[in-house]
């Protein structure tokens, strides 16, 4: 099989170092560690505009914080088996193209980076004019890696992300969905939740 593979919250724990983070500056309280979630964020408007998050987001992201995640239990030897058994693996992520090297740097340094056929970030140039600039579109990100897919004619995509998540089931993909708080409403035909990777390999048979 040919399998797409998300990073942040599929290998790489992002979410929860976020929120922790973006906690710290504006002194928000934060819900147990499972219950931790992009969700959140949409209840801040009160607290922290759209915008002043937007500016927090790219600070963050411009600095350290890609190159400290940690990464999910049982990723590597699940894409270590993956490849064994011959399957095509794509790193495919809606981060943008300026943050290859840390991106390439981190999985490497996992001693993952080799597993990938490619690493897919999304394209310079590639936003909607309608939408904010500096600000995270779900729905262009759904876009470039459902376009994406079908290119690379996929079978299966692990994916975390709602929107991303049914545009690829919509688009007829298989989708393992990785269980976070943030998704817990979303169903589909093509979508199997997954409690982590483990569950993937049962899935895929390794």
């Amino acid at each position: 099989m040919r399998i797409g593979v998300d990073l942040d919250d599929v290998i790489a724990v992002c979410a929860v170092p976020y929120l922790r983070r973006f906690a710290q500056e504006y002194k928000v309280a934060l819900p147990d560690d499972k219950e931790i979630g992009w969700h959140l964020l949409r209840e801040m408007d009160a607290r922290v505009s759209p915008e002043e998050r937007d500016r927090f987001r790219i600070k963050l992201y411009d600095g350290t914080f890609f190159s400290e995640l940690d990464i999910y239990e049982d990723c590597p030897i699940v894409l270590e088996r993956l490849v064994q058994r011959g399957h095509e693996i794509y790193f495919i992520t809606a981060r943008a193209e300026a943050r290859r090297m840390v991106t390439e740097t981190w999985l490497r340094e996992k001693r993952i980076l080799d597993y990938a056929k490619a690493v897919h970030l999304k394209p310079r140039g590639d936003f909607r004019p309608d939408h904010p600039r500096g600000r995270y579109d779900a729905e262009g990100s759904a876009q470039y890696k459902t376009r994406l897919a079908q290119e690379l004619q996929l079978d299966v995509f692990c994916e975390d992300d709602v929107v991303i998540s049914k545009a690829l089931a919509e688009a007829g993909i298989r989708v393992l969905l990785f269980d976070h708080p943030w998704n817990r409403d979303v169903g589909h035909d093509h979508i199997t939740r997954v409690s982590g990777w483990a569950e993937v390999a049962g899935l895929l048979g390794v």
